[in-house]
C-alpha cells in the first residue's frame, strides 16, 4: 500500500508548504528549481523516487489523489509543455508510457491518467500520472478532484516499481 488518508497534522505540514511556495514565487522564482538547488521547499523525494535519467525524475507524489501518483519532473527548468523541445518531449514521453505500463501492472490499474497542471505564479514543467484502480467510484476527471492523501513509504513496493521501470528502459 502506497496511499493513506491525510490527518490534521498531514495538512497543516502541507498548508506550510503552500506558504513557502508562495513566498518563493512572490520573488519570481520557481519553487521546484529553488529546492533543487537549496532544498527547504518539498519533502525529499529519494525514498519516494521511482526512475532518474538526465532529462526526468519520476518519483511518486508526497500528497497523492490516489495511490501510485507518480510525478515526471523534468529537471530542466521549463514553464510549461510549450517551450518543450521535441526531442525532450519524446524522452519525457517514452518515459511516461513504460511508467504507465509498470504502474499499471504493479497495481493492478484499470487506467492511468496523465496531466499537466502547471498553474500559479512561476512554475516548472511536471506531468502527473494518476492511477484509477478497479473499484474505485470516481472516475475521469473526478479523479483530478479526489481529496488528496498522503503517501506511505512501502519499500517493498517502491523497489518493485524501480526494478520494472529498469528492466524496460
Amino acid at each position: 500500500m502506497l496511499f493513506r488518508q491525510a490527518n490534521e497534522q498531514d495538512e497543516e505540514k502541507r498548508k506550510e508548504e503552500k506558504q513557502i511556495v508562495k513566498e518563493i514565487q512572490k520573488k519570481e522564482l520557481c519553487p521546484t528549481c529553488y529546492n533543487m538547488r537549496y532544498g527547504g521547499v518539498y519533502e525529499d523525494i529519494s525514498k519516494r523516487r521511482i526512475y532518474t535519467d538526465d532529462v526526468v525524475d519520476c518519483f511518486l507524489e508526497q500528497y497523492p489523489r490516489n495511490e501510485g501518483h507518480t510525478i515526471i519532473l523534468v529537471k530542466k527548468h521549463y514553464e510549461d509543455i510549450t517551450q518543450l523541445p521535441e526531442d525532450v518531449g519524446a524522452h519525457v514521453i517514452k518515459i511516461i508510457i513504460k511508467l504507465t505500463q509498470v504502474l499499471k501492472e504493479t497495481l493492478n490499474a484499470e487506467k492511468i491518467y496523465v496531466c499537466t497542471m502547471c498553474d500559479g505564479g512561476r512554475n516548472h514543467l511536471h506531468f502527473q500520472l494518476i492511477p484509477r484502480l478497479k473499484n474505485d467510484m470516481l472516475i475521469g476527471s473526478k479523479v483530478f478532484v479526489k481529496p488528496r492523501g498522503v503517501v506511505v513509504i512501502d519499500k517493498e513496493k517502491i523497489n518493485e516499481l524501480r526494478n520494472k521501470m529498469k528492466s524496460c528502459i
